[in-house]
C-alpha cells in the first residue's frame, strides 16, 4: 500500500473504476430466484396509513382506473444487479474455478474465472441464462449466509461442498481528470495476480478536486483504455 503521486502534467487522465452494490445495500431488495427491484435509498418509507372505511362500489371502480400498476421484478431474461448462485463441489477441497481479490475486508472481488470447462462455476454458468452468469468483475457479498467479513466469506466456502453465494454485478463509471502537477491523493492497494487497484484512502489531490464522489473501496480498473497486471495499470497512472 502507497500513496501514488503523478508526474507534473497539464494533460487529462481517464479511469475507469468500479464499485460493489452490495445485496444489503439500501437500494437493493431481492424477491425470489435472485430478482431484484432498486429503489430510491433518499426516499423514505411511506408510514402506515390508520385504518379506513371500505370504499363503495363506485369509489373501487374510480380507483382502478386511476391506479398505476405496480412495477414488477426484473423478469428471468433481464440482466440483475444482485442474484444468488448455489455451486456444487465434488468434495469440500475442490476449488470452485476462479481467483478472487480479497484486499477488500468487506467483499470478494473476482479477478479472473477459470477456463477449464469443468469448474464449479463453469457448470452453473452453462445452466443459467447468460444474464445470471457470474462474470469477472462481480463482487461476492455473501457466502451461505456469511457477510461483511471476506477472511470470514472465504473460510464459509472451504468449509461444504454446497456453496450458496451472493453475487453483486460492478457499478461501472469513468473519471476523467486533469492532474496538473497535483498528486492524485489516493493510497492505492494491490496483490499479485490482481486485476485492480483498490482505493484505500482518499486524501487531498487530483481527485478529491475533480472526483470528489471517488470513495475508499472503489477499484480502478483502467487509466485511459490501458488495463492489465496493477504493475500496467501503476504504470499507466503515474
Amino acid at each position: 500500500m502507497f500513496c501514488c503521486c503523478a508526474a507534473d502534467s497539464t494533460s487529462k487522465d481517464e479511469a475507469v473504476l468500479v464499485r460493489a452494490m452490495p445485496v444489503h445495500d439500501d437500494r437493493a431488495q431481492i424477491w425470489g430466484d435472485g430478482e431484484v427491484l432498486l429503489r430510491d435509498p433518499a426516499v423514505e418509507p411511506a408510514q402506515a396509513e390508520p385504518a379506513q372505511a371500505e370504499p363503495s362500489a363506485p369509489e373501487k371502480q374510480a380507483a382502478q382506473e386511476l391506479s398505476v400498476p405496480a412495477k414488477e421484478p426484473a423478469a428471468l431474461g433481464e440482466e440483475p444487479q444482485v442474484f444468488e448462485a448455489t455451486l456444487s463441489k465434488p468434495s469440500m477441497e475442490s476449488a470452485l474455478g476462479w481467483h478472487l481479490d480479497v484486499l477488500d475486508q468487506r467483499h470478494l472481488f473476482i479477478c479472473r474465472l477459470v477456463q477449464m470447462g469443468t469448474t464449479p462455476i463453469e457448470t452453473y454458468n452453462a445452466s443459467v441464462a447468460t444474464a445470471w452468469q457470474i462474470r469477472e468483475g462481480d463482487y461476492v457479498t455473501a457466502v451461505n449466509g456469511v457477510s461483511g467479513s471476506a477472511e470470514k466469506m472465504s473460510e464459509a466456502m472451504k468449509s461444504t461442498d454446497r456453496v450458496k453465494i451472493n453475487i453483486s454485478r460492478p457499478i461501472v463509471f469513468a473519471k476523467t481528470l486533469a492532474k496538473n502537477g497535483m498528486p492524485l491523493g489516493l493510497d492505492l492497494k494491490y496483490g499479485p495476480g490482481g486485476s485492480s487497484l483498490l482505493i484505500e484512502g482518499v486524501g487531498k489531490g487530483a481527485f478529491s478536486q475533480h472526483a470528489p464522489d471517488v470513495r475508499t473501496g472503489d477499484r480502478i480498473l483502467s487509466v485511459n483504455g490501458t488495463t492489465g497486471t496493477p504493475y500496467v495499470l501503476m504504470q499507466a497512472i503515474q
